[in-house]
């Protein structure tokens, strides 16, 4: 069972990305005297890397003593020339040349003229970043110049369900943990903007391409009481950078080992908690040989919003001991159908449970959606994303002076993938066979109703509250780079 469309609302996006940044307050771009490498990335997954508020890793300048010579604000000009760039880099590679029929030309048209009459270079960015998110699609965003700081919000919110969305962890160092913020709490508002979950990754889009010094938030408990608060971020120095190729290096260096998956077991089921999809393949295939002394798995995917295209095929090879077909993949110069090869007899052949989340996103999704229409398993929680499409990154510079340069670019979607029922997943996500829902009641006392489910239908009974503690969450103890 799939949903119809939660696209942004026609000519809603510029206004909201405009609102959003309400603190207008100037930041600086960390300009690099060396040679920009071009490389594009390509993968399924355009979030790498978990955006959650808490985790969103941004710059902003508070107050800080900068190098007069290695930093200074855009001019119009640059961002013009930014701005023009990406346009040509929209008409050339999107994967339908039509743009699904919108006016691309005229939308960037009207962000010339709003650059020019922008205030600052926050304004200046967002009016790029509301141009190319006109396009409204999931894996093409404007990708700002690469900074070397970050700002901790120190909070997470989720969309539950289609009721709003809700705080799931707050940081005891943080200022909004001094707040009363707490998880449970439903985010009525952000800086006067109302938060639901189709314009949730708008909201979290804006904060990373312009950062704010805190939050005004309207939040409601769970007993019924709204209450307004003022949540400050912490400024993180020294935040480093590491290029698109260097991602899954950093994290096997990070920690410490290749294998970032948590597991459990009970009773002959092995309770798998996959991150992401960074990973080679080989890896992979290591990874699914631990499932064949187990009678059933248990494969959480809840946050995990994708990576390689390597890896989500042999993840699928190791569930599934024929080959199976995706479905079609629809790219600018044709269609062409994505055949996926079975590890055959090292296939596990277990019962299989999937768990997903709003926060499941692109490979996540395409896993838990083969899983679907195969019946080869049970999917339990939440709708996903619906971010299912394939991108590439294209980067640009803009040379301040004869030394000095900045980085940017966009990420464009240069093909579709309409899955083997014929639907797309693109702003649909998929609806698991058994929707399970945290409670706001569930959040404040930590109960995980979902992997309890989960379990049952492995056959194992544990209650919500001892499922709450098999995969607790843990605020990571170095933050992820921001990726050049």
């Amino acid at each position: 069972m799939v949903l119809p469309s939660e696209g942004a609302m026609p000519g809603m996006v510029s206004p909201l990305l405009r609102a959003l940044s309400n603190q207008h307050e100037r930041y600086v771009i960390f300009h690099t005297p060396c040679t920009i490498s071009t490389d594009s990335c390509v993968s399924i997954g355009e979030h790498l890397v978990k955006t959650a508020l808490g985790l969103i890793v941004v710059t902003l300048l508070i107050g800080l003593a900068w190098p007069t010579d290695k930093y200074r604000v855009l001019k119009s000009k640059e961002l013009l020339q930014m701005l023009d760039a990406i346009h040509e880099d929209i008409k050339q590679h999107y994967y339908d040349p039509s743009i699904h029929g919108f006016d691309l030309d005229g939308r960037f048209a009207k962000a010339r003229n709003e650059i020019l009459g922008s205030k600052s270079e926050s304004e200046g960015l967002l009016d790029i970043a509301a141009a190319v998110e006109s396009v409204d699609d999931s894996h093409t965003h404007f990708r700002p110049p690469t900074r070397p700081y970050g700002v901790d919000y120190g909070w997470i919110m989720e969309p539950m369900g289609e009721s709003g969305c809700f705080v799931t962890a707050v940081r005891p160092d943080t200022d909004a943990f001094a707040k009363g913020l707490k998880p449970g709490d439903k985010i009525l508002s952000i800086n006067g903007i109302a938060v639901t979950r189709q314009n949730l990754r708008f909201i979290e889009y804006a904060y990373h391409v312009v950062p704010q010094s805190g939050f005004h938030l309207s939040v409601q408990t769970p007993a019924g009481v709204t209450r307004n608060l003022v949540a400050m971020a912490t400024v993180i120095p020294g935040q480093s950078i590491i290029r698109h190729s260097d991602v899954i290096t950093w994290l096997s260096t990070h920690h410490q080992q290749a294998d970032r998956s948590q597991y459990f077991h009970k009773e002959g089921v092995l309770f798998w908690k996959l991150p992401d999809f960074l990973l080679q393949p080989s890896e992979v295939d290591d990874l699914v040989n631990k499932a064949h002394s187990f009678r059933a798995v248990v494969l959480d995917l809840r946050g995990n919003r994708g990576g390689l295209e390597g890896a989500l095929e042999e993840l699928i090879g190791g569930f599934f001991d024929e080959d199976v077909e995706i479905g079609d993949v629809k790219a600018r110069d044709g269609s062409m159908p994505w055949l996926v090869h079975s590890s055959r007899q090292k296939a596990f052949s277990g019962n299989l449970i999937v768990l997903v989340d709003s926060s499941t996103g692109s490979a996540a999704e395409i896993f838990s959606r083969v899983v679907q229409i195969e019946k080869r398993g049970t999917v339990v929680g939440d709708r996903t994303m619906g971010a299912v499409m394939q991108g590439k990154t294209f980067m640009h510079v803009v040379q301040l002076d004869p030394t000095y340069v900045t980085q940017y670019g966009v990420e464009v979607s240069t093909a579709e993938l309409i899955m083997r029922d014929g639907k797309p997943l693109e702003k649909v996500g998929i609806m698991p066979d058994e929707r399970i829902l945290s409670t706001p009641d569930d959040l404040v006392l930590g109960r995980d109703p979902a992997l309890a489910r989960a379990a049952e239908l492995a056959g194992v009974k544990i209650s919500a509250d001892e499922a709450s503690k098999i995969f607790p969450f843990r605020w990571p103890k170095q933050r992820m780079p921001e990726i050049d």
